[in-house]
């Protein structure tokens, strides 16, 4: 009698063999399979591998970064006292070239390096704004391209020794230099009215108080003084020119008073004795005021026929 031994068909195909290759003949039944797909060092002691693997991954990682880091330090020039063109000090940042701010620059003071100018350039307009949170009083000034904007309570300028030149507010406006020059040949207008101590012209220059539509006024409290010390002073009116005084009196003083222009009285019948007698004259005057001349030995008045003389 044939007795099949079947306990070797449950392992067909064991060992990475074809199926349909025959088992080997003997296989003890106490020896565990090995496979031979993979390669030895794999199969024994996977955990070791895989942490050897971790860690030549770290270190490539690591020398990446170093990498990296070194790149980047020599890009942007990082030292130990800044990043670059920029350098700390002991009172702020120094910078060395140009620097571009792109939205809002916060700093108490911007100065340049000695014997440098600072050049502050925009492409649309420059803004300077100083404020206090929760103030509603604040300063600002505005460079546009063809204008500049200066909005607050008021605006001075000083002099180097902190002297006040100019001061300017909704109330007034003060000069406070030696003198005002305007070169322009329009001079100065003035729509209500001027108030100042004095009123000269520069050096070779004449002075000029013109009004072209309205009447011009000088008051003051005390007195007016007209003076000039090189040439003479010329008062022109379209019209009439009234010098009134309500408590004192007007005082002329002069060695010669000359009044040109003035309308003389019909020659008397009494023949002139003297031949100087033709360059004087009687200064006389109407019962309006109005001035004339007659000749010195007539009477100071008009003859009744003379209707053209007083009126």
């Amino acid at each position: 009698m044939k007795v099949e031994d079947t306990s070797t068909e449950g392992i067909r195909g064991w060992g990475c063999t074809p199926t349909g290759d025959p088992p080997p003949d003997a296989v003890p039944s106490t020896a565990t399979p090995q496979s031979t797909c993979l390669p030895v060092w794999i199969t024994r002691g996977w955990k070791r591998n895989l942490l050897y693997g971790i860690i030549v991954f770290l270190m490539v990682l690591v020398f990446l970064n170093i990498a990296l880091t070194l790149w980047i330090i020599s890009t942007l020039r990082l030292t130990a006292r800044g990043i670059g063109p920029i350098t700390i000090v002991k009172d702020g940042i120094h910078v060395v070239g140009q620097v571009w701010v792109v939205d809002k620059l916060v700093a108490s003071t911007i100065s340049s390096q000695a014997a440098q100018p600072i050049t502050l350039h925009s492409h649309r307009n420059f803004s300077v704004l100083v404020s206090e949170p929760g103030q509603l009083n604040q300063a600002k000034l505005v460079i546009k391209r063809d204008s500049i904007e200066c909005s607050g309570q008021s605006f001075e300028i000083r002099d180097a020794k902190g002297g006040e030149v100019f001061y300017a507010s909704r109330e007034e406006v003060r000069v406070s230099a030696d003198a005002l020059t305007l070169d322009g040949s329009g001079g100065l207008s003035v729509k209500s009215s001027l108030q100042t101590p004095v009123v000269r012209a520069p050096p070779g220059s004449d002075l000029q108080l013109e009004s072209l539509t309205r009447r011009l006024d000088l008051r003051a409290p005390q007195s007016i003084f007209l003076e000039s010390r090189a040439g003479g002073i010329d008062i022109t009116s379209h019209s009439n020119i009234t010098l009134k005084s309500d408590v004192g009196a007007i005082k002329i003083h002069a060695s010669n008073i000359m009044i040109h222009n003035l309308k003389k009285a019909s020659v008397t019948d009494v023949p002139q004795k003297r031949s100087w007698a033709n360059k004087i004259y009687q200064l006389c005057a109407c019962a309006s005021g109005k001035l004339f001349l007659a000749s010195p030995e007539s009477i100071c008045a008009m003859h009744d026929q003379d209707t053209e003389l007083c009126r």
